[in-house]
């Protein structure tokens, strides 16, 4: 970690970190309504819990609050509060890692873990849209992910 610091809330971050912040921020909120949610929020509880033990149980107030807002935002129309949840859970992630700068190898693990569910197709990203049409004896099917038929 290099030894220029900038400041953050008033106190000074290495830089590494508040991209490690961002990073974390960033991707969390792209995983609010993705599927594998709960081992996402688990995972964000663990380094909490770990660090942060007496804010475990905000934190996982706040991961709740920030799902349904986030779910709630798919259902209607115009842009979503993606940009303020990023902005908080951006914070959440900096605070941490301001006062525990060693948490940076766990929260920097877990990125990754994210990353690698999202290369190996674990989890849908963006809005699905389907639309299909049969007629007469025509038959639709259609799916957001793996489908198996089987016809006799």
């Amino acid at each position: 970690m290099g030894a220029m610091l900038r400041e953050f809330r008033g106190a000074a971050v290495d830089p590494y970190l508040l991209t490690l912040a961002g990073t974390a921020g960033t991707s969390l909120v792209g995983l609010l309504v993705a599927e594998g949610w709960q081992q996402t929020r688990d995972g964000v509880v663990t380094v909490w819990r770990r660090f942060r033990p007496e804010a475990v149980e905000e934190v996982e107030r706040e991961l709740e609050a920030s799902r349904t807002a986030a779910l709630d935002a798919g259902e209607g129309e115009g842009p979503g509060p993606a940009g303020r949840l990023e902005g908080r859970w951006v914070g959440q992630f900096a605070t941490l890692l301001g006062e525990h700068p060693e948490a940076a190898d766990e929260l920097r693990d877990l990125v990754e873990e994210w990353r690698r569910r999202a290369a190996d197709g674990q989890e849908i990203r963006g809005d699905v849209r389907m639309e299909a049409r049969a007629e007469g004896n025509g038959r639709v099917y259609q799916a957001g992910r793996d489908q198996h038929i089987t016809d006799r």
